[in-house]
């Protein structure tokens, strides 16, 4: 009677170790029993053991030193957390209980939590885009040609949705975005009557989705309301749209002129590191999600 007493006092003093001799803890599983027989095991070989603190009775599922109550931060790439799903009221299953559900409405995959009475779908907010470009390489447009603006230098991109070289922005998901474009000519005699519009345009589908337009009128072409003399001047404006698209729409910005009988390159800077450069900043595309 006295033997097995001893030897429950033993075990609940012991460290038990169940492929490993070299328990570090209350509870040591090493899956794969590749630990030293001695010392600290290496943190690729702690990833695939099982823990329980024999301080806190914290697990440590590839963890050595777990800080929760489960803590599944190892130096694995698998940590990821598996979750099923449960035909439970959230007052059984209690407030704080976590599910994984595709059947319920919303209808579709998605993890839930309980308050103790409803489940609530989880909501992660996703990056909106917020997309703010530049010209500084140059490029002409030519008279009476709708002309893609490509080669922009970027400012900001915090969805990835943009492509500089192509000129296309890509709608990360559903939804409501705003395009404000900014432009300007370099100085060439305008005639009179002429226009710029600026388009935006979904290439996969050769179709303007919105277009603004500015018209203008007596220029500087040598009539006798300007004294007789031709004038260089520039032409430039500024275009707001508001566009709901549908995941995976590509938008690009054109530009159409009829200003003159010729191509007319965009003002650009020749030293866009100087912010003072009288010829930076005029060209600008500004896209925000909302």
């Amino acid at each position: 009677m006295i033997l097995p007493l001893c030897f429950i006092i033993n075990l609940f003093n012991a460290q038990v170790g169940i492929g490993t001799n070299n328990p570090l803890g209350a509870l040591h599983i090493d899956g794969a029993k590749d630990n030293p027989v001695s010392g600290v095991p290496t943190a690729a070989q702690i990833s695939n053991d099982v823990i329980i603190n024999k301080a806190t009775g914290f697990i440590g599922a590839g963890v050595l030193s777990p800080q929760v109550q489960l803590d599944m931060r190892s130096a694995a790439n698998e940590n990821a957390l598996g979750l099923g799903t449960t035909s439970m009221s959230a007052a059984a299953a209690g407030a704080g209980a976590t599910r994984y559900d595709v059947n319920n409405v919303p209808v579709g995959a998605k993890i839930e939590v309980s308050d103790g009475a409803v489940w609530n779908k989880a909501y992660i907010a996703p990056q909106k885009a917020v997309v703010v470009v530049r010209k500084i390489t140059s490029q002409s447009v030519p008279t009476a040609a709708a002309t893609t603006i490509t080669n922009w230098s970027e400012v900001r991109d915090m969805s990835n949705s943009f492509d500089y070289t192509s000129g296309e922005f890509t709608a990360p998901r559903n939804g409501t975005y705003t395009f404000l474009l900014t432009f300007n000519f370099s100085g060439t005699v305008i005639a009179d009557g002429s226009r710029v519009e600026s388009q935006f345009y979904n290439p996969a589908t050769s179709t303007v989705l919105a277009s603004v337009y500015k018209t203008f009128g007596q220029s500087m072409t040598g009539t006798a309301d300007d004294a007789n003399s031709t004038r260089s001047t520039q032409a430039g404006g500024s275009s707001t749209v508001t566009l709901t698209l549908t995941a995976g729409t590509r938008i690009s910005v054109r530009l159409y002129q009829n200003l003159s009988t010729g191509a007319i390159p965009l003002r650009v800077t020749t030293n866009p590191s100087d912010p003072a450069n009288p010829d930076d900043g005029f060209n600008n595309l500004t896209i925000i999600e909302h």
